[in-house]
């Protein structure tokens, strides 16, 4: 039998959620007969590049090299975003699965434009999405694909923003399955983190996002059943990270500025820098210029003192932040926000500035904070080959692609995570 397996990322999707999914018609039976990692932890920082990155590849940062949810440049007001694959240097499991004969479908993935699969559809962006959305699509996506796609998913674009892009995953998996019959489909799905974004952790308006998301599964799950495909299909529901609630945001580069630091222009554009703050939401890396060592010191002094003010809770060294969560790059310092606190990113924002849901980093719920921070992730596996009804207290979100690879039949080059033997059939 060829192997079958639908991977599909929940953004942002807890350990408490999991009650409520059991309700729902699509995946409800997928949850209720399936095995459980209550946690499975996810990387620093906890953002949603950063983890979807080690999710797909089973590494950690210092070693995928995807750092943030935004590639540093201090002299772009909104800058790039990891949305290449050649970002990550490591292995991923699209394209392993490919060299084992496994035609796939990445679909709206994080990280994955320009994979080496047979068919591949990228959004325009989430958060910021480009002025024509159409274009960059097609751009983004296998050459002649998107073009189809675009016009046959239509109804999506009637939706507002955020459900028109988990609408058009639906929809899009549906029709690639009725045409095509990939053998795997890696999905990502961003209503709940939107939601949770808005609303805060653990609103009951989560449960409208969550239905939503039901609701645009069923056209793929229901294309699956059609094909006869559906019982023979893995499933596995991952999640990237958790989130935590704040209030209020600090902007450190309004103080590096005061400080001289950062020099702009009339219209607040960065003309030259010395130290900057590269904001993670939750937590923030600081880069020094040349990593000049003199300032270096200097900074470390100027941080420590001003902890309290700064609302930092803790402070690392680059060193430091790689021997405790495999975090590595070209920054100086990673501070991890206080409780309650998050690190702005707009440098003409005041120095104290309540959460006003502007943007990711700076609303009622947000993340990049230290793993073990906060609501927990949840995976869960079901179908052909794994062990229902186990539960797991926790795994990490390494662990995934390594899983993943074990349960199709060939094992995932170069992994930092482990194969959770515990939840696979022998």
């Amino acid at each position: 039998m060829t192997k079958r397996m639908l991977v599909i990322s929940l953004d942002a999707m807890i350990s408490e959620d999991l009650e409520y999914i059991k309700t729902l018609p699509n995946l409800g039976p997928i949850v209720q007969n399936g095995a459980i990692v209550k946690n499975s932890q996810t990387v620093y920082p906890s953002l949603t590049y950063t983890a979807h990155a080690s999710m797909i590849s089973g590494t950690y940062p210092d070693k995928h090299g995807v750092v943030n949810n935004e590639i540093f440049n201090p002299f772009m007001k909104f800058g790039d975003w990891f949305e290449e694959r050649n970002g990550i240097h490591a292995a991923i499991l699209p394209e392993e699965c490919e060299k084992h004969g496994l035609k796939v479908l990445i679909n709206s993935w994080p990280t994955m434009v320009g994979a080496d699969v047979t068919w591949n559809l990228q959004r325009a962006g989430i958060h910021q999405v480009a002025d024509d959305k159409k274009a960059s699509m097609i751009a983004n996506s296998t050459p002649g694909l998107m073009e189809k796609m675009y016009e046959i998913c239509s109804d999506a674009w009637k939706e507002e923003k955020y459900k028109d892009s988990d609408k058009f995953s639906g929809l899009a998996s549906k029709y690639l399955i009725e045409i095509e019959m990939p053998n795997i489909i890696f999905m990502h799905m961003t209503l709940i983190d939107h939601y949770r974004h808005v609303y805060g952790v653990y609103s009951e308006k989560i449960k409208e996002a969550i239905k939503f998301i039901d609701d645009m599964l069923g056209y793929t799950f229901d294309a699956l059943k059609a094909k006869g495909i559906y019982d023979e299909t893995i499933f596995v529901i991952c999640s990237d990270h958790g989130q935590v609630n704040i209030d209020e945001s600090i902007n450190l580069n309004r103080d590096f500025m005061d400080k001289g630091w950062i020099t702009v222009d009339a219209e607040g554009n960065v003309i030259d820098w010395k130290v900057f703050a590269h904001s993670a939401a939750a937590s923030a890396q600081i880069y020094v210029r040349d990593h000049d060592e003199t300032l270096k010191q200097e900074v470390a002094e100027y941080l420590k003192q001003n902890k309290t003010r700064f609302r930092i809770d803790q402070m690392f060294t680059t060193e430091e932040v790689k021997e405790a969560y495999k975090l590595d790059g070209d920054f100086d310092f990673v501070l991890e926000a206080e409780e309650g606190v998050g690190f702005n990113y707009m440098l003409s924002a005041p120095f104290i500035k309540k959460v006003a849901n502007e943007d990711y980093r700076t609303s009622v719920g947000t993340h990049g904070h230290i793993p073990t921070r906060g609501s927990q992730p949840a995976l869960v596996l079901c179908g052909p080959g794994v062990k229902s009804g186990t539960v797991l207290e926790k795994a990490h979100n390494v662990d995934i692609a390594p899983t993943c690879a074990a349960l199709l039949g060939f094992e995932m080059p170069g992994a930092d995570g482990r194969v959770l033997a515990e939840l696979i059939e022998q």
